[in-house]
């Protein structure tokens, strides 16, 4: 069974030692970087991927309420922001990335928004074309090395 749990105390190292591909390596950040950063980030939403009771991947979502911070006027309207999503590599290929969309999907619907956002490294081996098939398009919008993609969110699950 595939779900979504709180980060604690008693399960924080098994995600953190989770990998993705040598190739995808500076596409995402470490498990580590990202459960830091979340603690300081106030709109952060964090789960830990399990298949079962082992540790998988991580996903991260932010809440693009327009009392953000970092909501400018470039910003995507009534949009949740998949901040980060990682599946370890020995767990890719298997689903579990299409599983995480789908919690990804009822947590910005949980949050009454439309659209997700995310920004994706276009590079080979990236999420570009994984993102592409639920309905992610480039916006033309750049930050350094990373594109802005909007999607929709499925209004029914």
């Amino acid at each position: 069974m595939f779900t979504a749990c709180e980060i604690t105390y008693e399960n924080i190292n098994g995600f953190m030692r989770l990998k993705v591909r040598e190739d995808q390596e500076g596409m995402v950040a470490d498990n580590a970087v990202t459960i830091a950063q979340s603690h300081y980030e106030p709109f952060s939403w964090l789960r830990g991927l399990m298949a079962g009771d082992e540790p998988v991947g991580l996903i991260a979502m932010i809440d693009l309420d327009p009392d953000h911070p970092k909501v400018s006027e470039h910003s995507p309207k009534n949009a949740a922001y998949l901040w980060r999503l990682m599946i370890a590599a020995e767990h890719q290929g298997k689903g579990f990335g299409k599983q995480a969309m789908s919690i990804a999907f009822d947590q910005a619907r949980a949050w009454g928004r439309d659209q997700m956002a995310i920004h994706v490294v276009d590079d080979e081996g990236s999420a570009m074309p994984f993102y592409r098939r639920f309905g992610f398009e480039p916006t033309g919008q750049v930050d350094g090395d990373e594109m802005l993609l909007l999607g929709p969110v499925p209004q029914n699950p």
